[in-house]
């Protein structure tokens, strides 16, 4: 049978009891809270219980809420019995509760009056409030001098209580808890027995105990498809529950527990609709935060269950009870003296209402919830008991159906941000971690690594180290999978750097983990001289805290490694012999049976590097790395990713003055990259270089910008190490080159950035500190990097991983669909007056015909040909009023565009040359910006300005009705006869 845990841990749900326990202050609920206490003193203090009866006003309680009476039970009884050994025989114990605030003071003048009468032996006080122990610990002396012992249980201590199994029906009956609130029991193990023991025997209508365990059963025959055969009996014994004598609140809980058993066990909420209804017909007079929570939810499964047809009803009727429990909500919104807990919990359940559709044809409105639940977080400041934690899990399963949604994540971060003070960082930063392994379940990597980076945060302490150490290998392995390799490096020698110099005994096995990220981030960035030089660096950390190294079965990372140096050095013996040779040179200080294994692999006839043509062979490499193999050779180093839509392209002298603070570099552009990634930042798609070396003239990181036209930036470092106070020069370097590849205005740019989303740029220590710890001199071998050339530099290297911070390919920033199609109109109206001469001639002009028929085939629709020949057309009218200032000749060109064309001004089809359509066509596009409140980039390539508008501009798809101007057949698009 699956081992299925029913119900919730016993620390969330003594939370969450401790939060309707305060919430009884705040609905007068002394009585219950009376009720409450006095079965919770006979089932763990003393059986022999009398409760108080009659109206105060007959002669007041004297201070006793109730009293033990004697008893000449034998203490311990007779075997099996439990009212004697929970008696209190004839000693007379005085109990005493209250809900005030003044908690102590209410203690002392009660203690007092008890002290003045002679018939009490000791006193029991239960008080809602938490007491701290200083004060508790003096009123017990008080009471002691006053010569009665004192026993003092507050709120924390009740709750604690509350969620054991055997008396949470207690906090059922009295707090009305949320139905899906009760102790986190395994009836795996027992639930034969369980359902044996239910078989045999009968519940009693009125018994909540009884009730908790039928429902516990129900339960799990309702979610756990191994006991769904049990679902009929369950459901059977629940209904006992169901009518007269059952309390109206068992059996209002009976009903919610056999609808949701019906819908989400049998697919069908018709067999219990009555049940449903009579449930919903006095919700008003039951307004605990509870009842409240399950009349929601229910109305929640119940519009799932109508648009599934699983639940035949009148929609009407959905709605109606659907206001009615927004008229419920204002009412208990709006009255006077509710505390913050009580209204925290209100807005919560009123956003979630909001889940509903309001009306017919409506979705729900996330935001109107999202706003509602902020509102609940303000009022939660103010509500320390209020269950966060619950709230916050809640969100995780949002985020699992709904997916990166930038309200929703903020509000989990703002409840993670309370939940910190109260449950401590760590708490925190595991619900972070929660919604980052959601988001990975929904393949939104970029998203889950923000939450993970959240989590990062406040797991930055001593006592979290091996969980912040697990999450950098994680970000590491994520950011590798996105094809941003050194931000994937960084993550992964932070944490090497970590396990090595934090204490050994909590991170030390972490050092052989963190080594093989650090390799494999290596190799995937085609730095393989890099990745054969601290291979050594990880053997020899797998060998000093491995437990059982050389068991390789027991390691296939490793044995992957050991396969991959192979590979390398096979493909590098055949590119180029040479090369190779000043390799191997490097390995003659491996162990030799380690270093002899490897090269024997990598000289196999056999091996697959050696199959195939060598085209076969580069294509395989193209697969399997994000940048060329060896690229750590030859005197400059060129580094290329893809992030955004944008081929950057790094170049730096490759030796070891540089190399560590142009990495950096690199690393730090990914990072902003990813923490971009999925904001529209209108780029253009292209190429941009960034040449880098270090210059001791410089403070700090300087940049020269392109010439005009041109894509190509010049970075100055300063000769010191840059650390976390000059992450904010990277993020400008990185501001900078967006910039000169958007299309948007520079306010419009600046409000898409949040300098919250770089706070990872820095990963605990600066990377060039961490390279030069892992990769010292000796391991660099700058000799051999800088007189061995690149390797096969004839060649294009490109990636076939493709691009995974992907570009952003919504609609445009500008766009909207109405405007553009009156906007085709209108140009169809003007190019159809001033060239309607000039176009007969052209399609009957040969070459021109070929030309625009190539258009017509590249997707064009006609309003963009008619354009582009527009262009050509009115560059050569203007061409005589050249000396004349841009206003002139913008007057004149508008009014050439409104002029029809006349006979005689019929254009010649040469001046519509090959050389003229490509011209203006590049021209037409960038003119196509302005009209969009737009403006050119300053890195502008045509193609990519072709890509960007025709996937966010839709210029190849939208169009309207139009007179067929240019004379296509209607079958193929070309000219007719």
């Amino acid at each position: 049978m699956a081992n299925v845990k029913v119900g919730t841990n016993p620390v969330q749900l003594a939370g969450i009891i401790r939060y309707h326990l305060s919430d009884l202050g705040s609905r007068n609920g002394h009585h219950e809270f009376e009720h409450l206490a006095r079965h919770v003193a006979r089932a763990r203090i003393a059986s022999n219980i009398l409760p108080s009866t009659g109206p105060v006003s007959s002669g007041g309680d004297r201070g006793r809420d109730f009293e033990t009476f004697v008893t000449d039970n034998p203490i311990p009884g007779p075997p099996g019995s439990d009212f004697p050994a929970r008696s209190s025989g004839s000693r007379r114990i005085v109990f005493a509760c209250t809900l005030a605030r003044k908690t102590d003071a209410k203690i002392r003048r009660d203690v007092a009056t008890l002290a003045a009468q002679d018939d009490v032996d000791e006193v029991v006080y239960f008080c809602e409030p938490n007491l701290p122990v200083a004060k508790r610990l003096k009123l017990i002396e008080e009471a002691k001098a006053k010569g009665l012992p004192l026993q003092i249980f507050d709120g924390n201590a009740i709750a604690e209580w509350l969620a054991e199994p055997g008396i949470f029906w207690i906090a059922q009956e009295y707090l009305h808890l949320p139905s899906d609130m009760m102790p986190a029991v395994e009836l795996d193990q027992g639930y034969v027995e369980h359902l044996s023991d239910w078989q045999s025997r009968e519940p009693i209508p009125v018994n909540r105990s009884d009730f908790l365990a039928i429902k516990a059963g129900l339960r799990k025959a309702t979610f756990d498809d191994s006991a769904r055969a049990d679902l009929r009996f369950w459901l059977e014994r629940m209904a006992v529950f169901i009518g007269e004598p059952v309390p109206r609140a068992i059996a209002r809980d009976a009903m919610y527990e056999i609808a949701v058993a019906n819908l989400r066990g049998k697919g069908d909420l018709m067999p219990v609709c009555d049940l449903v209804e009579n449930y919903y017909t006095d919700v008003e007079e039951h307004e605990s935060i509870g009842e409240i929570t399950d009349a929601v939810v229910l109305l929640t499964y119940c519009f799932g269950a109508y648009h599934l047809d699983q639940y035949q009803i009148d929609e009407a009727a959905l709605f109606t009870r659907r206001r009615r429990l927004l008229d419920l909500f204002e009412l208990w919104l709006r009255q006077s003296g509710i505390g913050p807990g009580r209204r925290s919990g209100l807005l919560r359940m009123r956003g979630s209402l909001e889940l509903t559709p309001a009306e017919s044809g409506r979705l729900p409105d996330h935001d109107r919830a999202f706003a509602f639940w902020g509102t609940m977080l303000d009022c939660v400041v103010d509500a320390p008991l209020y269950p966060i934690e619950e709230f916050i899990d809640h969100l995780a399963r949002l985020v699992g159906y709904m997916g990166e949604v930038d309200e929703l994540l903020t509000l989990a971060s703002r409840a993670d941000d309370l939940l910190a003070p109260r449950a401590g960082a760590a708490a925190a930063g595991e619900k972070a971690i929660d919604r980052a392994f959601a988001l990975l379940e929904r393949d939104e990597t970029g998203a889950a690594i923000r939450e993970l980076h959240k989590a990062k945060i406040k797991w930055f302490t001593g006592e979290q180290i091996g969980g912040m150490l697990r999450i950098l290998l994680l970000l590491s392995e994520l950011y590798g999978s996105l094809g941003l390799a050194y931000a994937a490096k960084y993550h992964a020698m932070a944490a090497a750097y970590i396990a090595r110099h934090e204490d050994a005994v909590r991170t030390a096995d972490m050092l052989p983990r963190a080594l093989l990220e650090v390799l494999e981030a290596e190799d995937a960035a085609g730095n393989s001289l890099g990745f054969l030089q601290l291979f050594p660096v990880l053997l020899l950390a797998h060998v000093e805290h491995d437990q059982r190294p050389l068991d390789m079965e027991k390691h296939p990372r490793v044995q992957d490694n050991m396969g991959q140096i192979a590979a390398l050095l096979g493909i590098l013996q055949r590119g180029d012999a040479e090369t190779r040779r000043s390799i191997d040179a490097i390995l003659a200080g491996w162990p030799a049976e380690i270093r002899d294994a490897i090269l024997r692999t990598a000289d196999q006839p056999t091996g697959f590097w050696n199959e195939g043509s060598w085209d076969d062979a580069w294509a395989g490499l193209e697969e399997a790395l994000l940048d060329r193999p060896f690229g750590d050779l030859g005197p400059t180093r060129h580094v290329r990713w893809d992030a955004l839509g944008i081929e950057w392209c790094c170049e730096f002298a490759n030796d070891r003055a540089n190399t560590p603070g142009a990495e950096q570099l690199i690393a730090e552009l990914q990072l902003a990259a990813c923490a971009m990634a999925g904001r529209d930042l209108g780029i253009v798609p292209g190429k941009i270089t960034i040449k880098v070396a270090r210059d001791a003239e410089v403070a700090k990181l300087s940049i020269d910008l392109p010439d005009e036209g041109g894509c190509e930036f010049t970075v100055r470092l300063p000769t010191q190490d840059r650390a976390a106070s000059d992450a904010a020069d990277g993020i400008a370097l990185f501001g900078t080159i967006l910039r000169s590849c958007s299309v948007l205005r520079d306010d419009a740019l600046m409000a898409s950035f949040d300098r919250s989303v770089f706070e990872p740029i820095f990963v605990g220590r600066p990377y060039a500190e961490l390279y030069r710890e892992f990769v010292p001199v000796e391991l660099f071998a700058e000799d051999v990097r800088r007189a061995v050339p690149a390797f096969g530099t004839g060649r294009r290297f490109h990636s076939r991983a493709h691009e995974r911070v992907p570009w952003f390919d919504g609609a445009g920033p500008t766009y909207d669909q109405a405007e553009a199609m009156v906007d085709i109109a209108h140009r169809y109206r003007r190019a159809g007056a001033s060239l309607v001469h000039t176009l007969e001639r052209l399609r009957t002009d040969p070459p021109c015909r070929e030309r625009l028929h190539r258009l017509r085939r590249k997707g064009m629709k006609d309003w963009e040909i008619l354009g582009i020949l527009g262009n050509i057309a009115m560059n050569h009218r203007l061409a005589p009023h050249g000396h004349l200032a841009p206003e002139q000749l913008r007057d004149i060109a508008l009014k050439l565009i409104e002029t029809p064309e006349a006979a005689d001004d019929v254009l010649d089809p040469g001046l519509f040359s090959e050389d003229q359509f490509e011209l203006h066509a590049a021209a037409y596009l960038t003119a196509y910006l302005d009209g969009r409140r737009l403006r050119p980039p300053a890195c502008l390539g045509h193609a990519g300005l072709e890509r960007f508008l025709v996937a966010r501009y839709r210029i190849r798809e939208d169009d309207v009705e139009h007179p067929n101007i240019l004379h296509w057949a209607e079958s193929d698009g070309t000219y007719a006869d």
